[in-house]
């Protein structure tokens, strides 16, 4: 609890989170100078990739994801020769998009005491762009403005937990995560319009953040979007519950037709693939005022087979229940992220996206990881059941 307070903490670090947004204290990372410049280029038509290419060289950490992003999106496991060639191969649409979530995720990816709420909130605004940018044509939405909404719609939460950490962990109460996180939803919106005004963002996007959560508020001109940007967070959360509500548990969205249904679980593959380019490397274990959950009641059945990652790290099956599955690793794996694994049991391989929900010391060595089936569907889902039921069997 915070020092001179005997309210319920929660309550205290609200109040005080409060005092500070009438301040000039909120610390918003600047609006990436690069993706400035390059927007500039976009709109003047004689421009050039050579043009191109020298405003990312003066980035080089810019330039060697540029470099990375596209060896992963071409599943090669070489980079393309040059940065022009990488550039051309994007197109200079995609190029900004990258420019601007390597940014954000720069922020969000930062080592910190809430770092991976703040991990978890970056994981699912890189969702909320993959699924808006896959549903916009449709709905009569530019797919890159689509994209841009779904990356920053909830970036004020990313702003506001890197604005408490600012306080230290000592003057940080420990509380559990829900708490924590209807703390972040009570007050993200008004980071979020700080980030507004500070970016000088345009009114689309502007409507997009204040008003993601009640769509009919909303200028009508900008309805379509903002709804869009709702219905993929409801995406988002109905795939975060768990394997038994995959893919066929989107019917459950209003407003969601059956081929975009089909389309978010075509997707699920590229998704791996965008998870990949924005992976960062593995935090350290730090104290955290983000209280350890209460042991899991899930009925569990012992397993033992080996998992391969996209890397090739082999893991070993502990544990699966009716919703996750226990492993056991040599390295540390980065919780709140989305991962791609190969299960090899029998009678045939089953490769998934994962949902590393936490990754923990073992007591003789190595790490116990704990991660859900993500957004499983079509043969991927029968063959994860029948695993669960071959293993309640024996």
């Amino acid at each position: 609890m915070l020092p001179g307070h005997a309210r319920e903490p929660g309550a205290d670090l609200s109040a005080l989170l409060m005092a500070r947004l009438r301040t000039t204290e909120i610390r918003i990372p600047p609006y990436p100078a690069v993706a400035s410049s390059l927007d500039r280029l976009n709109r003047d038509p004689r421009s050039t990739i050579v043009d191109v290419a020298a405003v990312v060289a003066t980035d080089a950490a810019l330039a060697a994801t540029v470099l990375r992003h596209v060896a992963t999106a071409t599943m090669k496991s070489y980079a393309p020769p040059t940065l022009e060639a990488a550039i051309r191969k994007l197109g200079l649409d995609e190029l900004i998009r990258v420019v601007i979530a390597t940014t954000v995720g720069a922020a969000a990816s930062a080592p910190g005491p809430l770092a991976v709420l703040r991990r978890d909130q970056w994981r699912r605004s890189l969702l909320a762009a993959l699924f808006a940018r896959e549903l916009a044509p449709r709905r009569g939405i530019a797919p890159d403005q689509a994209f841009l909404a779904g990356l920053l719609h909830d970036f004020g939460a990313i702003v506001l937990l890197a604005c408490l950490e600012t306080l230290g962990t000592a003057a940080l109460p420990v509380l559990s995560e829900p708490t924590w996180r209807r703390l972040v939803e009570q007050h993200h919106i008004e980071l979020g319009m700080i980030v507004v005004t500070r970016w000088q963002l345009p009114e689309p996007l502007a409507e997009v953040i204040e008003h993601h959560h009640t769509p009919q508020t909303c200028m009508r001109v900008y309805r379509p979007l903002v709804q869009l940007v709702a219905v993929v967070d409801q995406i988002i959360e109905i795939l975060d519950r768990a394997p038994s509500s995959g893919i066929a548990a989107l019917s459950e969205v209003p407003g969601l037709d059956h081929d975009e249904r089909y389309r978010i679980g075509a997707l699920m593959p590229k998704v791996a693939d965008q998870m990949a380019q924005f992976e960062t490397a593995v935090d350290r274990e730090v104290a955290s005022p983000i209280a350890e959950p209460p042991p899991s009641t899930d009925e569990s059945w012992p397993v033992d087979f080996a998992i391969e990652s996209r890397q090739g790290v082999m893991y070993r099956a502990c544990a699966v229940t009716l919703a996750a599955l226990v492993f056991h690793s040599p390295v540390r794996l980065q919780p709140a992220w989305l991962t791609e694994l190969t299960l090899h049991c029998l009678p045939e391989p089953i490769t998934m996206l994962v949902h590393v929900t936490s990754c923990r010391a073992a007591p003789g060595g190595g790490h116990s990881v704990t991660a859900q089936p993500f957004g499983l569907a079509g043969d991927d889902e029968r063959e994860w059941l029948q695993l669960i039921a071959r293993t309640q069997r024996t």
